[in-house]
């Protein structure tokens, strides 16, 4: 099936989001795959049943919307898109999920409104994070903040509170800035923050090294910089010459650190001038400026780098030190207002009965 697409001032190659919500579609548009830069693909509030194997064809797709159609199963292949991290199926008829969901860079799933069983969603629970939209409305990906929906029987509720605990398990995303006449010593750092993902699930690890030659670079790295909560910034007199570093990246992680609470940990290479003015040595250097890595002999160097990922490694554990005590704090609220209700209760019982 095809369906008539018009978007005006583009070229099939320059459009990275279409919507098409509405337009009663009973299967899914197959010149959809002429625009093969597409990032958002909306298709909600159709009455599509099957999204074909060729999907894999849209390979930047990274949020796609399915609310409110008539599929009862999805293809394996959606799951095998490389860079797809939102997928939003609210008011379909799933029961159950693929197996490469559980392989996929998914990071969010919208599933209310489909017939899951309980022990279906705690699975995909511990995959990514699991959300149910408010009762009667569509998730809109890009501008609503999709809170769980009230659910009265117990078992809901418990997923409910699962749904919490989840959002709590952030992404320690961890950015690194540095100049490419400083390669070596990225490839250094790669190397001694690698484990930290075998054994922290929640730990990203971003460089510009992640970029494919197709993509939209600026995007990515925007994108990349919106998401860090950690920055490692490989200070060096050409990371300071740098227009596109000052300006695109320094600038926001400043920010980033000021507003939100972004950690910054500065590895001083070699060298360099005017760092004070730069306003870098106002947060963590891992080495004194006076001491760069360049000087180092070769066993001060990893001693180092391993200062940096124990550092990192606290701030990871601090956080979950934090989300343990929230918890703790939401059990015990939950567990006082259960105990307030079976009052509630039994005072309207003792008030009936005289």
């Amino acid at each position: 099936m095809k369906y008539e697409i018009k978007i005006k001032g583009k070229t099939k190659k320059q459009v990275t989001k279409l919507n098409l919500s509405g337009c009663g579609l009973t299967d899914f548009p197959e010149n959809i795959f002429d625009y093969p830069n597409l990032t958002k693909l909306v298709l909600s509030n159709n009455r599509i049943k099957v999204i074909p194997k060729e999907i894999l064809n849209l390979k930047k797709l990274k949020v796609l919307d399915l609310a409110n159609n008539e599929i009862k199963v999805l293809h394996g292949a959606v799951f095998r898109l490389p860079k797809l991290q939102t997928l939003n199926v609210y008011g379909n008829q799933i029961r159950k999920f693929p197996k490469q969901l559980y392989e996929s860079s998914i990071q969010t799933l919208v599933v209310s409104k489909n017939p899951l069983e309980g022990e279906e969603l705690a699975k995909l629970q511990d995959k990514c994070e699991v959300v149910c939209a408010t009762k009667g409305q569509t998730a809109n990906l890009d501008e609503t903040t999709v809170e769980p929906e009230q659910m009265e029987d117990n078992n809901k509720v418990n997923a409910n509170n699962s749904i919490v605990e989840k959002k709590m398990e952030k992404k320690h995303s961890i950015f690194i800035s540095y100049s490419h006449d400083d390669e070596k010593w990225l490839k250094k750092v790669l190397k001694v923050l690698k484990p930290l993902q075998r054994y922290y699930d929640s730990v990203d690890i971003w460089s510009d090294k992640k970029i494919m030659a197709s993509d939209v670079w600026k995007e990515e790295i925007d994108s990349a910089l919106g998401n860090a909560n950690i920055a490692i910034l490989l200070v060096s007199p050409d990371f300071m010459a740098s227009d596109f570093i000052t300006n695109e990246e320094l600038q926001p992680i400043l920010s980033k650190a000021v507003v939100e609470g972004t950690k910054i940990l500065n590895l001083i290479l070699r060298p360099t001038a005017l760092l004070d003015e730069s306003g870098i040595l106002k947060y963590q250097a891992v080495n004194d400026p006076k001491k760069p890595l360049s000087g180092m002999t070769e066993f001060e160097q990893e001693t180092t780098l391993v200062k940096m990922v124990e550092t990192i490694t606290e701030i990871i554990k601090r956080k979950q030190t934090e989300d343990e005590t929230e918890k703790r704090k939401r059990n015990s609220s939950n567990a006082s207002n259960t105990i307030a209700d079976e009052g509630a209760v039994r005072d309207i019982v003792r008030k009936y009965k005289g």
